[in-house]
């Protein structure tokens, strides 16, 4: 197979981001511009100023995470034929969070209405629309609700109905899970229809090795012990492997590279939703049961038979690592978290959430999180719960993995049934969030989220705001006057830990 010369992620790197963008001071929401407003003094050619430019881009990015997670709920109402439930949010949420929402106005209660606002955000900060710059945070908080139950929580409990709840159980992780003697397949994505069906074909066949990579390794990780290969920065590398015959994606966090890496390769890449195409991939629609069955069955045909087409140069160095998995709100023991809570054996939890990005020092970040979990318990999801089993720490005693980055609806209400116990808010609890690494617009949705419930939320990379504007002392300071919470930026870990190991 002739080799495409294609460079890998290390080299793309090279090209440095826009600081301007990067802080969100670049508006592109009409065609007069693009604007860099670079002053609090300076204007866009319409007037607009440095933090309702910043406020609108957060605002933005903030939709199109929300619109993510509650995509990812609606396709597998779709799969399995169901319909949202009636007043979901107020089953759901605290009542006095749910009494004060209603107060400011911002709970859908209409069937499909979260996509109305997930809409009208969008409309809220076109040019010419919204012009303060605080009540289009305010929309933020309004996405956040929605991103949380009509994404995290709704597409949790339809895969743990449909799928089975994780159980408590030892894993692996790393390219080591993939297996030379074997035909490889690797599942990447985030929505879980096409992974379970491959669960199940897979196990009618000895010489079929299952991997996971990103947000569905993390799901099939908890839920069935199935090893994880990667996470989002290192899905190249399991295709460089030379091992993966067949690599099937599904939505989101999946590089577009990915098309002419496996060219470059003898990987078969495969797609499996309706919405997220990638040129030369095999297409393989999955939109209900029986669709799903076919699709794992043809996907299995493709990977045994490209195995012939495999090179002779196998690239794997690294060592399988073990780890402990499969926790959930159920089978964590709350009532030992609030014991070592009120008897100050711990100072409380941090749920280190979301992504990992390669603009970040990792180590840094992780290095900080373990000097923490002398004094707090560690909650993790997604990418960034990769990075803590690469390094041995998801012991299940001070770091407990909770799944994939819709599983944050897990420590959500892990939160809300400690503070119960204790009868208070979760507010007056000592939880932070802390997402060190944002890379998705997900990530920013997420944080919102939490950031509703009366959690304090960390971010540890520019997501579009400045630490000097008026947004970033909005986001710290002003929501505190509803909620109780505030979202603040440290991109500096030292600096991070003496805030939280001296400060909280």
């Amino acid at each position: 197979m002739v080799k495409k010369n294609i460079e890998l992620l290390p080299e793309r790197l090279k090209m440095e981001p826009c600081p301007i963008g990067k802080n969100g001071f670049c508006c592109k929401t009409c065609l007069m511009g693009p604007c860099r407003i670079m002053s609090h003094n300076q204007k866009g050619v319409c007037g607009a100023s440095q933090d309702l430019v910043a406020a609108r881009n957060i605002l933005r990015f903030t939709a199109g995470g929300t619109a993510a997670h509650c995509g990812h709920s609606y396709h597998l109402l779709k799969y399995l034929g169901k319909k949202y439930s009636k007043n979901y949010i107020k089953h759901k949420a605290p009542p006095y969070l749910y009494k004060l929402w209603k107060e400011l106005d911002i709970v859908p209660e209409i069937t499909l209405e979260h996509f109305k606002d997930i809409s009208e955000a969008m409309h809220v900060s076109t040019m010419g629309v919204n012009a303060d710059y605080q009540d289009v945070l305010k929309w933020c908080m309004r996405l956040g609700i929605i991103d949380g139950y009509y994404g995290l929580y709704l597409a949790t409990e339809l895969e743990d109905k449909k799928f089975g709840k994780p159980k408590i159980r030892k894993g692996e992780m790393d390219l080591s899970c993939i297996d030379p003697k074997k035909i490889n397949i690797a599942v990447h994505g985030h929505e879980p229809m096409l992974a379970e069906a491959l669960v199940i074909e897979v196990k009618k066949h000895n010489n079929i090795n299952l991997v996971g990579v990103c947000c569905t390794g993390a799901a099939l990780l908890s839920r069935h012990g199935i090893p994880i290969a990667a996470h989002f920065v290192l899905q190249e590398n399991v295709i460089t492997t030379g091992i993966i015959d067949a690599m099937v994606v599904d939505t989101q966090c999946i590089m577009p590279s990915l098309s002419d890496l496996c060219d470059c390769y003898h990987t078969k890449l495969i797609t499996t939703n309706e919405i997220a195409r990638i040129p030369n991939a095999l297409h393989m629609p999955v939109t209900n049961l029986h669709s799903a069955r076919v699709a794992a069955r043809n996907i299995i045909k493709e990977a045994v038979a490209n195995k012939n087409h495999r090179g002779k140069n196998i690239n794997i160095q690294s060592e399988r690592k073990r780890v402990v998995i499969g926790f959930t709100e159920d089978n964590i023991d709350t009532n030992k978290l609030a014991d070592m809570i009120q008897s100050k054996n711990i100072k409380g939890i941090i749920a280190v959430i979301g992504c990992v990005n390669p603009r970040v020092d990792c180590d840094a970040w992780i290095k900080t999180f373990e000097r923490l979990s002398k004094d707090y318990i560690i909650f993790t999801t997604g990418c960034v719960a990769f990075e803590f089993g690469s390094r041995g720490l998801l012991d299940g005693e001070r770091f407990f993995h909770l799944g994939s980055c819709v599983n944050n609806a897990r420590i959500a209400e892990i939160f809300k049934r400690i503070a119960d116990k204790f009868n208070k808010k979760i507010t007056d609890m000592l939880f932070l969030v802390s997402c060190p690494m944002p890379m998705s617009e997900k990530s920013i949705a997420i944080g919102f989220f939490f950031a509703s419930l009366g959690v304090d939320v960390h971010y540890g990379y520019p997501f579009l705001i400045s630490s000097d504007t008026h947004v970033s002392g909005f986001l710290e300071n002003v929501l505190k006057n509803k909620f109780k919470s505030r979202v603040f930026m440290d991109v500096d870990p030292e600096s991070f830990y003496r805030k939280i190991a001296f400060v909280i």
